[in-house]
Formats: C-alpha cells, sequence, structure tokens
C-alpha cells in the first residue's frame, strides 16, 4: 500500500550508523517524537512479543464472559425453585390433582420460547465460529492480506451469516415478547402494568399490546383475566 508523504516525515530522527532504529530518543518520551507526538513511521517492526498484545484476550481464550446478570439469575433461580415445589406437591397428591390447562396465549408462549432457543443455538455458533477466528484475522492483517477479506465469498458471506443468525434470533425475541404480551391481556393487565414489566416505554408498549391485538383480535375485549388452577 502507497504511503501518503508528509511533512513530519522529513523530520524524522536519523538513523544510527549500522540501520537499526533505536526504540527511545534522547529525550524523556521514551519514543521516536516529532515536536512530542509519537513518529509511528520511524517505529521498530514488530516482534513476536509485541504481537503478543495483539492476540486473543484472556477472556476470548477461554474464560467464560458474562452472561445473566446477578439479580437475573437470582430471579430466575426463585422461579424453577417455585415450579420444583409445585410438582412435588401435585406428584405428592397435595396439590388439586388436576393440570394446569394451557391458554392458546401460553401454548404460543411455549413455541417462541422453544423457537428463541433454537435460534439463540444457532446464532451461539456462528459468534464461536467468529471468536475461534479471531488469531487468524490478526495474522491475516500482519500479514498484509488484510484485502482477501474483501473478496465477496469471505467478507460478504461473514456479513449475511452474522446478519441472518442476528435477524433470526430478535425475530424469535419479538415473538416471545408478543405471546408474553398476550399472556399479561388474558390475565387482565393493563397496557401500564404491562409497559412496567416489561420496561418499555408507553410508545412501545402500546405497538405492542396494537399487534396482540391484531393477531388475537379476541383479546381486545379482554378486561379480566381468566381463572388459574394450581
Amino acid at each position: 500500500m502507497r504511503r501518503i508523504p508528509t511533512v513530519l516525515r522529513k523530520e524524522r530522527p536519523a538513523r544510527t550508523p549500522d540501520g537499526d532504529v533505536s526504540l527511545l530518543d534522547d529525550g524523556a518520551w521514551g519514543f521516536h517524537a516529532v515536536d512530542g507526538l509519537p513518529d509511528l513511521e520511524a517505529a521498530a517492526p514488530y516482534v513476536d512479543g509485541q504481537r503478543d498484545r495483539h492476540r486473543l484476550s484472556r477472556t476470548a481464550h477461554g474464560i467464560e464472559p458474562r452472561g445473566f446478570d446477578d439479580e437475573l439469575r437470582a430471579g430466575l433461580a426463585r422461579i424453577d425453585q417455585w415450579v420444583q415445589e409445585l410438582e412435588a406437591r401435585r406428584a405428592d397428591g397435595r396439590g388439586t390433582g388436576d393440570l394446569y390447562e394451557l391458554s392458546p396465549y401460553e401454548v404460543e408462549v411455549c413455541a417462541a420460547l422453544t423457537a428463541r432457543r433454537d435460534a439463540a443455538q444457532r446464532l451461539q455458533q456462528i459468534l464461536a465460529d467468529d471468536v475461534a477466528g479471531y488469531c487468524g484475522g490478526v495474522a491475516t492483517v500482519h500479514a498484509g492480506l488484510v484485502m482477501e477479506y474483501l473478496v465477496p465469498a469471505i467478507g460478504g458471506t461473514a456479513r449475511r451469516n452474522v446478519s441472518d443468525r442476528v435477524t433470526e434470533f430478535e425475530s424469535a425475541r419479538h415473538r416471545f415478547r408478543l405471546a408474553l404480551v398476550a399472556v399479561a391481556l388474558d390475565n387482565g393487565m393493563s397496557a401500564v402494568q404491562i409497559g412496567a414489566a416489561f420496561e418499555f416505554s408507553r410508545q412501545l408498549a402500546s405497538r405492542y399490546l396494537k399487534e396482540a391485538r391484531a393477531k388475537w383480535p379476541e383479546l381486545g375485549n379482554q378486561t379480566s383475566g381468566r381463572a388459574r388452577t394450581s
């Protein structure tokens, strides 16, 4: 790649007689400097030790990245505990003995949750492949072959693969949220309560309610929650 000449290049410190460039100048900067700024063109070539800092971070090398925060994990754990206790009571005959009857909207929640899991697994594999390619990507740049990423079979295909999986996952998340909104309406929750539950803005909550009522017209006349059995 052709370098663009600059005025500062003419002020670069002269090379030593043996042709090597010292990493330190005679001042207090700790690097070759022009008017107090580092002269990157006069820097010594990368060596293996210097390249280490460009390699994969410790997190991407296998240390588990942080997922859900502790508060959310605790909340989900409480729900799981309630489910286990309820199932245990029913198994021991301490419950009503009647299975909970799912509403059509709760059936849709299950289907949407399954679709979201499948989409998440496909996205997870794409992201794993992306992370796995980090070291090779950096090595490609240092080898001067970065333009190879602009070949459509590489750059275009990679972009489409990631974009398609992200879009699929976002669509599945939307479907799951919409099903939950339908359940909320079926159980008598107001628009304000639904917005607060999801931490939605008022406008976004209104759009979800409108979409849910368009998909399930019977929810438009819903005024009270249906009876639940335990």
